[in-house]
């Protein structure tokens, strides 16, 4: 073990991302995986005719070649994104609900924002300010966690202070009546394994921006 400067346990997408990223910037790794195969949740596995995936299907912010987004730029800075197929997405989802709730929303937040407001015409002023709040919401954390700004405070970014440690029920409904639009707009909680009522609302707002900002990917 002394022939190594780092050990990484567990060759899912964090292990393969740490393991290749210092092994760039000449550090010796040593990558460790106890299944036969590395990749983690991006890995399938096959049953008989059909192939299953087992978790990840969708990626975000891989962004275009033009609006490149945070994980197309680290794909590239480590060499492999010449090395995948991506499909882009036209949809973020379709939820169906029989007799209740049939939508599917776009990749685009004004198709969207459509979208919901042809389904849910008497909810379409919050609908707008809704998705106004999601994407300042996101702006003001790209100035503060990723360009780092140094002066950042409470009077400079009120939205960020103000929801970032709001849950998503009590923010849908502070915005919305109808319980059918508020299951349509949340239920990427799937995703993150906690109810809306426990779920933090920055944690949905930031999945929906990416989805809508640098649409949805199939590797």
């Amino acid at each position: 073990m002394s022939d190594y400067d780092v050990i990484v346990v567990g060759a899912g997408n964090g292990g393969l991302t740490s393991a290749l990223s210092l092994a760039k910037n000449a550090f010796k790794v040593l990558l460790l995986e106890r299944h036969n195969i590395p990749g983690g949740c991006a890995t399938s596995f096959i049953r008989g005719r059909f192939e299953f995936e087992v978790a990840l299907h969708q990626l975000s912010s891989m962004g275009s070649v033009n609006n490149p987004g945070p994980l197309r730029m680290l794909l590239a800075k480590l060499g492999v994104l010449d090395k995948i197929e991506l499909v882009e997405g036209s949809t973020m989802y379709r939820i169906v609900l029989p007799d209740h709730i049939d939508v599917t929303l776009p990749a685009q937040r004004d198709a969207t924002v459509e979208a919901l407001k042809k389904r849910f015409p008497e909810e379409k002023n919050a609908i707008d300010r809704f998705f106004e709040l999601v994407e300042k919401l996101c702006l003001e954390w790209v100035s503060v966690d990723v360009l780092n700004d140094p002066e950042a405070s409470k009077s400079k970014y009120p939205l960020l202070f103000t929801y970032r440690f709001k849950d998503t029920q009590s923010v849908l409904d502070a915005y919305f009546k109808s319980p059918e639009l508020k299951l349509a707009l949340s239920i990427y909680w799937l995703y993150m394994g906690q109810p809306p009522s426990r779920m933090p609302f920055f944690d949905l707002a930031l999945l929906l921006f990416t989805f809508l900002e640098f649409k949805p990917f199939h590797k």
